[in-house]
């Protein structure tokens, strides 16, 4: 088990704990995999058939395209790490009472067990990266445009655990999340550009795009890393991402906040 010196003792045992989870069904971990890979087999056909004989579609070669959809399944594989099944038994079996006495914060506690859920995941890389380099392309990109790229998937992620936090804490208004969560994993996933990058969607669809977190997930850091955002718009790219972070946070903070005035009867 990996050291974390210098943590709050019990954040990291809820660390540790959300890594023992994945190891406990290995099973699922490399079926998700599976599903990562067989998704990007499917993509890459679909895209080759539009593509056709055309080397480039929109300005977009065929290898970028195919790039993309790489990276876009990678980027799903590591991030899409769904919480709102655990926050919905601890508002349903009346545990949240339990953890709010613990010494760390709930949301804090939430956090940490994400980040060990998604350390679990990253066993399944020693698969999933070699299928993908078969399967797709990792054409590497310049030094820059990799840097920016590392930093871009760091705020995805963090954009991604806020999204289905947020999804989570809704449950103690909704009770059963699982409609909710179904709508976001789909329609999430089709506006973070995972089936379409956002420059082949269609005018008003982009602006839909365009104001929700959905696309900082996926379609900017992967169009960072085959470089279609360069310059001014690689920035941008990344303030929109830093945007959402700060929004998303703070709409978690302020819904934690009205849901404990919720705890006692929900929970009792």
């Amino acid at each position: 088990m990996m050291r974390l010196s210098g943590i709050n003792p019990g954040l990291r045992d809820i660390f540790r704990m959300g890594v023992r989870e994945i190891y406990a069904y290995r099973i699922w971990l490399y079926l998700g995999a599976f599903q990562a890979l067989l998704q990007l087999v499917l993509l890459r056909a679909v895209w080759q058939a539009v593509y056709g004989e055309q080397a480039s579609v929109g300005g977009v070669p065929i290898e970028t395209m195919i790039t993309y959809l790489t990276i876009v399944g990678l980027l799903e594989h590591i991030t899409r790490i769904d919480i709102t099944n655990e926050i919905h038994e601890r508002i349903d079996q009346g545990r949240v009472a339990v953890d709010m006495v613990r010494p760390v914060g709930f949301v804090r506690q939430m956090v940490s067990l994400n980040l060990g859920q998604s350390a679990g995941t990253c066993m399944s890389l020693v698969v999933v990266i070699p299928g993908m380099l078969v399967i797709g392309s990792l054409s590497p990109p310049s030094s820059g445009a990799l840097l920016a790229f590392l930093l871009s998937l760091v705020m995805a992620y963090v954009v991604s655990m806020l999204i289905w936090l947020l999804v989570g804490l809704s449950g103690f208004w909704l009770i059963d999340v699982s409609g909710m969560r179904a709508v976001i994993w789909v329609i999430g996933g089709f506006l973070a550009g995972s089936l379409i990058p956002v420059w082949f969607m269609p005018g008003p669809l982009r602006t839909v795009v365009e104001v929700l977190p959905f696309q900082a997930t996926a379609f900017l850091p992967a169009s960072i890393y085959v470089e279609e955002s360069q310059g001014w718009d690689m920035w941008r790219a990344l303030g929109v991402q830093l945007f959402w972070i700060v929004a998303l946070w703070a709409a978690s903070a302020l819904t934690w906040r009205r849901a404990q005035s919720r705890i006692v009867v929900q929970g009792g």
